[in-house]
């Protein structure tokens, strides 16, 4: 074969050897609540309303589960607790639900700082497929006690299948209407702590150039979740192999699985500098929206190099998984 006849296959090859394929990995970060951080604040729950079979053991799931882990530490105090020693009756005389206006009274003279109250959504709990217990609705309401805060309100919707999918130990449950509880619990702080979700990235892979082999051995490091030896085999690549831009690109990618995302930030731009593609391009933006979900999640000052390619903090909620490197799987569903 003639040289000029390669030039053909050459450049049908060229996009392989330079760029690679590309993987999709699993990768947790943090996200900020969804409606208003309560970390380190008393939160009165005054209770829920709703079926007694089903609120009296979600509000014992929800005191159970109070995080105590630093970054999420919050006080939550049941009803029973905030009546001790009050001569204000929280329960209305009329239905027998909480009173909101009591509720605020008793609160603030505990030194609460927000109130938590939530309603399960009567005629939203039964699934077109499964039975009446298949499926949990409650809208959440957050009152905040002074002027600095917002509050706000918020429905969460869970069913069995998708709780069991997002909480993979809750299929060790037998009793359906105990998963919607410790599920919707789970998911009822995600609306007032940071808690963390579960995204995909593309990983890419290369082929013909030097350290590829060992650079798709790391994406199938990640690919099953183990990160750190990932990053470990990339930057042994990275080393050896300058211009292996493919092991460069995933390595900024573990670094924001590391929650370090000023250097995965810089590893990211080298690669732009060194080849502009699209998948480089939204990998950068994807690391910078998360940087700034972290960074307002545990309200974290900017970072020392400053924003690059995100505006304002709403760029994050505007952000389309389909545009950049990531679809996120969030862990709190609205109907």
């Amino acid at each position: 074969m003639k040289f000029p006849a390669l030039i053909p296959i050459l450049l049908l090859w060229l996009p392989v050897i330079a760029g690679g394929c590309r993987m999709g990995a699993p990768i947790h970060v943090w996200d900020p609540p969804q409606l208003e951080s309560t970390v380190g604040k008393r939160v009165a729950l005054s209770g829920v309303s709703g079926p007694a079979e089903v609120v009296g053991p979600l509000q014992q799931q929800l005191l159970d589960q109070a995080p105590s882990d630093p970054g999420r530490q919050m006080t939550l105090v049941g009803a029973g607790e905030l009546q001790r020693g009050s001569e204000i009756q929280l329960v209305s005389a009329v239905d027998d639900l909480p009173s909101d206006l009591a509720a605020a009274s008793v609160a603030r003279r505990r030194g609460m700082d927000y109130v938590l109250s939530g309603e399960v959504v009567p005629g939203r709990n039964r699934s077109r497929s499964g039975p009446s217990d298949s499926m949990l609705t409650v809208s959440w309401r957050l009152t905040a006690l002074n002027e600095e805060h917002a509050g706000g309100g918020m429905p969460l919707v869970v069913d069995v299948n998708t709780a069991v999918d997002r909480y993979p130990d809750l299929a060790l449950v037998g009793d359906p209407l105990e998963i919607l509880n410790l599920a919707m619990a789970r998911d009822t702080y995600h609306l007032i702590t940071p808690w963390v979700s579960r995204d995909r990235v593309q990983l890419e892979i290369p082929y013909l150039l030097p350290g590829s082999a060992d650079v798709r051995r790391g994406n199938l490091a990640a690919r099953g979740g183990r990160w750190g030896e990932a990053e470990a085999i990339w930057s042994q690549v990275h080393e050896r192999h300058p211009t292996q831009i493919a092991a460069l690109h995933n390595l900024a990618l573990a670094a924001a699985a590391g929650q370090d995302f000023s250097r995965a930030k810089k590893l990211a731009r080298k690669a732009i500098r060194l080849q502009p593609s699209k998948l480089h391009k939204r990998t950068m933006v994807w690391i910078e929206v998360k940087q700034r979900a972290y960074h307002e999640a545990f309200g974290l000052e900017d970072p020392p190099e400053g924003w690059f390619v995100t505006e304002a903090p709403a760029i994050a909620d505007r952000a389309d998984p389909h545009e950049t490197a990531s679809g996120s799987e969030s862990a709190a569903h609205q109907p």
